[in-house]
């Protein structure tokens, strides 16, 4: 795979670039592990597995379970991190623009969108697949560190990096908790 490419894998010998977050719930998941090959797009015609909408997303969610599920098994997320980063995001609003200027489910950034190849980041199914390919690759660049990957998606990997972790800002410690909070919260539902 190309050295861009979202779904690459980390070499596993390497030690974390960061110093750990001190982990207040170490029973539940704190890592996204890295993707393995091979990379298989699901086939539209065949019924997604498991689509299962989390009970505190609600009807608004409905219609973005197949992109959802798709952005996850492709680029090998959790589905349920997706709905969270959604929900707190947008809260399900498929057409909203932030003051900041970011847009659709997954709140992308224009800029963030065109590096990304979006055509539309009001489509949603371009957004989710977007939003999802940049989780990934915030997830690859930060060793699947749920925490600092959150904080990343929010206040930028440049601003975690200049921090060593997640950034002193009120707003990204508060969307880290609250994105993991609903994440947490829909996992059990898989089961």
């Amino acid at each position: 795979m190309a050295a861009a490419c979202a779904r690459e894998a980390l070499p596993p010998s390497l030690p974390l670039p960061y110093p750990e977050p001190p982990r207040t719930a170490s029973h539940l998941p704190a890592r996204i592990p890295p993707p393995v090959a091979p990379y298989v797009w699901p086939d539209p015609l065949v019924p997604l597995p498991n689509l299962v909408v989390p009970h505190w997303a609600g009807g608004a969610a409905a219609p973005y379970a197949a992109a959802v599920q798709r952005a996850a098994t492709y680029y090998q997320l959790p589905a349920e991190l997706i709905w969270a980063v959604i929900k707190v995001e947008s809260d399900f609003r498929d057409h909203v623009i932030s003051p900041a200027g970011a847009q659709g489910l997954m709140q992308l950034m224009p800029a963030t969108a065109n590096a990304i190849g979006l055509r539309d980041a009001l489509d949603p199914e371009q957004n989710i697949l977007g939003g999802a390919y940049y989780l990934r690759r915030l997830a690859n660049r930060f060793r699947g560190d749920l925490y600092f990957t959150l904080a990343a998606y929010n206040a930028g990997p440049t601003a975690v990096a200049r921090h060593g972790g997640i950034p002193p800002y009120p707003e990204t410690q508060s969307y880290v908790r609250k994105v993991l909070q609903y994440y947490w919260s829909a996992i059990p539902q898989r089961l």
